[in-house]
This record gives structure tokens, sequence and C-alpha cells, in this order.
């Protein structure tokens, strides 16, 4: 994979984490990313979604 990257991200729930993962495309600047996370392999695909597809609790920590 050509791109790594560390984010803060938030669950369903508006929890924060903080997340690495790797990827062979870069990732466009501000973009809103869903991402399927597996509990021992970390990341395990994304998708890069609108804002008004976000859940309420993790809109909360953005501004649209």
């Amino acid at each position: 994979m050509k791109y790594q990257y560390t984010l803060d991200c938030y669950n369903e729930n508006g929890k924060i984490k903080e997340l690495k993962f790797k990827t062979s495309r870069e990732l466009r600047e501000d973009a809103y990313l869903k991402l399927e996370v597996m509990l021992v392999t970390g990341v395990h695909s994304w998708e890069e979604v609108q804002y008004n597809e976000l859940p309420d609790k993790v809109k909360a920590n953005y501004k649209e």
C-alpha cells in the first residue's frame, strides 16, 4: 500500500478513536469516510460518504 493514514475517527455513538490504515489511493482532503473496522485486523475497507450520510452523533463533532 502506497499511502498510510492516522485519523481521529468516530463510531456511530460519537466516541473518538485514533485509527491507522494503509491504502493504495490518496484520500481527498476534508472528505468524510465510512470505515469498516475488524477487531483483529483493523480497517478492512473504506468509502467516501457525504456529510448527510453520517450518524447524528458523529455529525455533532463536525461543522457542515
